[in-house]
């Protein structure tokens, strides 16, 4: 396809991860014509993950497009095998994919369809013209890390990705952030015998926790043991070269706990140090909002999402709908975002009758 200076199709994806993905295979199923495209590679955010991470979720839920993930065992699929697995899909089903092409402009015409104008990348050079008569943003929201925004946050001994622990081993470590991906961390760089201590706004209760049980389960463990030093109800106060200042809060906002900001929570007891060389502020992503903003026109929620109906998943453009971790934050799983980015795809079918 991408031989063809100008195409039509029925739906356009943008965002090769596995949101793009079972909407591709949502389209194939509905006998609409796509095209996926990413600016970057074939599950660009999975490629950045951690060498040898292995994943939260059980194989079945981690599925897309009905195309099995074998792993032996009972284990849970690592980095490595979810990549390979995702190329396995794209083969199985036969999935067109438009990889390494960005959208340079793009505009919703009277008659209700759009038109994209692409480049290829990495080069920026060249590029298509293509017509839609739908859209589904799938892009994600990693396209820049949260900062943590406190003095010191930005020497070069704080990260906001974590790769691998063995260049810590023996360190005092900081990670930050309430998160699985922080969780994990954490205990990747025990194993590493670093000495680490995490700290967290929210605390990992059973009834308020965005943790997977068994990540529940193994930071209890390490807690109990005395290998990971925990230090729920805390916030970075400031990083210095070899201590952080960390200070204890409690949440005073009037919404459920799990939708609360920093602006919710005020100092809780006195401030207080703890030694590190190394902090890991692992805070989340947010989506690119300049991409959203001014090249689709699209108004966005404070969080930096577009703003969407959050029945339909349709954003004020009509056609144009979210799919995916971008839609709501609440869809952090492949399980999740496969389901959700079917249905947005179901409606679209239904609405362009079949496509053609």
């Amino acid at each position: 396809m991408r031989d063809s200076p100008e195409l039509s199709i029925d739906v356009a994806i943008l965002g090769a991860g596995p949101a793009g993905l079972s909407a591709a295979c949502a389209c194939q199923d509905h006998g609409l014509s796509y095209v996926l495209l990413d600016s970057a590679g074939l599950a660009q955010s999975f490629f950045e993950y951690p060498h040898a991470l292995r994943f939260f979720s059980p194989p079945d839920e981690m599925e897309v497009g009905g195309v099995p993930l074998p792993v032996s065992g009972g284990e849970k699929p690592t980095r490595e095998h979810y990549l390979a697995y995702l190329r396995a899909v794209v083969r199985a089903r036969r999935i067109e994919l438009a990889t390494w092409e960005s959208v340079r402009t793009f505009e919703a015409r009277p008659d209700g369809t759009f038109t994209f104008e692409t480049r290829f990348e990495p080069n920026a050079t060249g590029g298509r013209t293509l017509h839609a008569r739908g859209v589904v943003l799938a892009t994600g929201v990693w396209a820049e890390p949260i900062a943590l925004g406190v003095p010191g946050s930005g020497g070069a001994n704080v990260f906001s990705e974590f790769h691998e622990p063995t260049r810590f081993t023996g360190h005092d470590v900081l990670v930050v952030g309430g998160g699985n991906s922080a969780v994990g961390a954490a205990l990747s760089l025990m194993e590493a015998r670093a000495r680490v201590v995490l700290a967290m706004r929210r605390p990992p209760k059973d009834y308020r926790c965005g943790l997977r049980p068994f990540v529940k389960r193994d930071l209890d463990f390490a807690v109990d043991e005395g290998k990971v030093d925990l230090r729920a109800n805390t916030i970075v106060a400031a990083i210095r070269p070899f201590e952080a200042g960390l200070q204890p809060v409690r949440y005073a906002g009037s919404e459920d706990l799990s939708e609360g900001t920093m602006d919710d929570y005020e100092p809780d007891g006195e401030p207080f140090a703890v030694p590190c060389r190394f902090v890991f502020a692992l805070l989340g992503h947010r989506p690119d909002t300049r991409f959203f903003r001014e090249t689709i026109g699209l108004p966005l929620r404070p969080d930096g999402r577009p703003e969407v109906n959050p029945k339909t998943w349709e954003t004020p453009i009509p056609n144009v709908f979210l799919a995916g971790s971008l839609a709501d934050r609440a869809i952090d799983v492949v399980l999740k975002l496969r389901t959700q980015a079917t249905q947005v795809v179901a409606t679209l079918a239904s609405r362009l009758d079949g496509g053609g």
